[in-house]
């Protein structure tokens, strides 16, 4: 009797394969959203660091989604930025609609909390609407010595390293920006690179790999005799966690099937909460310290 080299096994459910393909083919159905809908909103941006400089507060008006055109300055703004002992009061730029700056003597200090007022008249009704935000500046961290190396992840890649100390007594998140030759390496959103002090053993900075640049790309290559600036700021974690929700909302949900995205949350309260109008951005204080050397 000769056996069989296999045994042919029944396939009750073969009738659940054209109702999935049909489920499948139902998720391609069209869905119109109408983008332009959406009211405009009131974006209120800016700082004040321990630089001595001009600081300042950017405030436009929203456009619409696949708006090409630059955001729209709202001017003639009251804006000032006040503490318990002093008040900066900001003028608006000449040259730029709703570019708002202190004089190019104001700087922060260390410990302090700074309150952001701003009144305006959004909604051109005649009457003003009154914003404000708060924030405390933290102390800034010290770098004592920059270093590079080949990256161990990539032989494409150049690491820069930071040695530090961080300042006692407080919850600090690190902001780390890079120069070269006194041009901002990392001026973008997708650039940011910020940590929390958690992650650092006796509130040392021992080595940290803060920044891996391709040497293939022209934009972060590194050649002998560059003058390499790294400035490390002390930021809050309100502001840390603004930075991480913008960034991902730029790059994505992950994995793809997440939930779905959220406003960015921030720190900007209306003082007028019966008012209809939506408002977006940050008000921030930080406080910064930085070293360079020369690359060889």
């Amino acid at each position: 009797m000769n056996t069989p080299l296999y045994k042919k096994i029944p396939l009750p459910g073969i009738a659940f394969l054209p109702v999935f393909f049909s489920c499948l083919l139902s998720c391609t159905a069209r869905i119109d959203i109408d983008t332009e809908a959406s009211a405009p909103r009131l974006v209120i941006y800016g700082s004040i660091t321990t630089d001595t400089m001009q600081h300042s507060i950017k405030i436009t008006r929203s456009g619409g989604y696949f708006s090409t055109s630059k955001p729209e300055g709202i001017s003639h703004a009251a804006v000032a930025i006040h503490t318990d002992k002093e008040t900066f009061t900001l003028q608006e730029s000449s040259t730029e609609a709703g570019l708002y700056q202190t004089g190019s003597s104001a700087f922060g200090i260390e410990g302090e909390t700074y309150r952001l007022s701003v009144a305006l008249d959004f909604d051109e009704d005649g009457r003003q609407e009154a914003y404000e935000a708060v924030s405390y500046m933290p102390g800034a961290p010290t770098i004592d010595s920059i270093g590079f190396r080949p990256s161990l992840l990539s032989d494409n890649y150049l690491e820069v390293l930071v040695w530090g100390y961080m300042p006692e007594a407080e919850e600090n998140y690190l902001s780390f920006h890079l120069y070269r030759n006194f041009e901002i390496v990392n001026d973008s959103l997708q650039g940011f690179f910020i940590i929390d002090d958690r992650y650092m053993d006796k509130k040392e900075i021992a080595g940290v790999s803060c920044f891996y640049l391709n040497q293939e790309e022209e934009q972060s290559i590194l050649r002998e005799g560059d003058i390499i600036t790294v400035r490390i700021d002390g930021v809050t974690k309100e502001y840390a966690t603004f930075i991480k929700d913008a960034q991902s909302e730029l790059w994505g949900s992950d994995p793809i099937f997440s939930g779905p995205p959220a406003n960015v949350q921030t720190n900007i309260v209306s003082k007028n909460p019966s008012e209809n109008i939506l408002v977006s951005g940050f008000f921030t204080t930080f406080s910064g310290s930085k070293k360079t050397t020369v690359y060889r």
